[in-house]
């Protein structure tokens, strides 16, 4: 992991892959979609970039997660926060029956540790509620500008005199960034630059156990590290990740104003963002073609029946 951590200029030299060839095929796939896609590829050795609507704004739906969880990993870099700090499961009414923690009893108080790692590995909504609430929407905000990614933003829930946010809100959702700059979020995660050293190996390790892995992680073999968060709401279907092969990338996709809004495994969405993970991979990894085998559909995450 330090070595995937190392700045890019203390890497062996790569030389770099031609992604015309690539970036026009991805286009393609994104031109022909019945709404809007874009997409954004950062080939980490080289540092290479190419991107369709990298730079237009997308709801981000539950990758959002991924800025909450460099905000509370920063708090506790900072010491105003520890791992092992409690929050108590909110009442009934203030949870989301999406994964585990909305059928915890009342009483129940994860720490810290417990209700980041749902929030990512399960995409658990009820512990994002906490953990927006317990960080603060705001700061976490704050956070991602001093980043220098300023269209990354959780949106909600604000007031109505929180114009700006509110107004976005609206429009997006949940959350609201670029294909550019969530790409850029996790190559600063990567690099060992969006909190310590220390706690980007820690949020790479809990990126890595994604229960939701049946887009940019179905593309590549078994074996090859991923770390992942993606997002899904009626509109629009995203993943983000890092992928830790021999050459490795990050891939951001996101789509929008889907003509599909079906909860269905084929829904044009998630078929066009696997069909470009395919596609990255295949042209990075030119010596090692891998799709899943057909026996593997049936194991796809089911979120757990709940």
């Amino acid at each position: 992991m330090l070595a995937a951590l190392a700045p890019l200029a203390l890497l062996p030299a790569s030389k770099p892959v031609d992604l015309a060839p690539l970036q026009k095929r991805l286009d393609a796939v994104c031109r022909a979609f019945h709404g809007r896609m874009g997409y954004s590829l950062i080939v980490l050795k080289t540092g290479q970039r190419i991107s369709f609507r990298g730079d237009e704004r997308f709801p981000t739906a539950s990758t959002i997660k991924t800025a909450v969880m460099v905000e509370a990993v920063n708090r506790v870099d900072e010491g105003t926060l520890k791992w092992s700090d409690k929050r108590p499961v909110p009442p009934e009414s203030g949870r989301e029956a999406s994964m585990w923690s909305y059928f915890f009893k009342d009483g129940v108080a994860p720490d810290l540790d417990g209700w980041v790692n749902l929030m990512i590995g399960v995409s658990d909504n009820t512990a994002t509620i906490v953990l927006r609430e317990w960080l603060g929407i705001e700061a976490i905000n704050a956070r991602m500008e001093r980043l220098g990614l300023t269209n990354t933003m959780v949106l909600g829930p604000v007031p109505p005199e929180k114009q700006r946010l509110f107004r976005l809100r609206s429009v997006f959702g949940l959350g609201v960034t670029t294909p550019n700059e969530m790409a850029r979020l996790l190559e600063l995660i990567y690099r060992g630059k969006a909190a310590s050293p220390g706690g980007c190996e820690k949020m790479i390790r809990i990126l890595g156990r994604q229960y939701w892995d049946d887009l940019i992680g179905a593309t590549v073999p078994p074996d090859v590290k991923t770390a992942l968060k993606s997002g899904a709401i009626s509109r629009s279907r995203s993943d983000t990740g890092i992928v830790f092969s021999d050459n490795p990338y990050v891939l951001c996709v996101y789509t929008d104003n889907q003509k599909d809004r079906r909860w269905a495994p084929d829904n044009e969405g998630e078929v066009a963002i696997r069909k470009i993970a395919q596609m990255v991979w295949a042209h990075l990894h030119p010596h090692r073609p891998y799709s899943p085998p057909p026996s593997y559909k049936p194991f796809e995450p089911t979120g757990g029946g709940v």
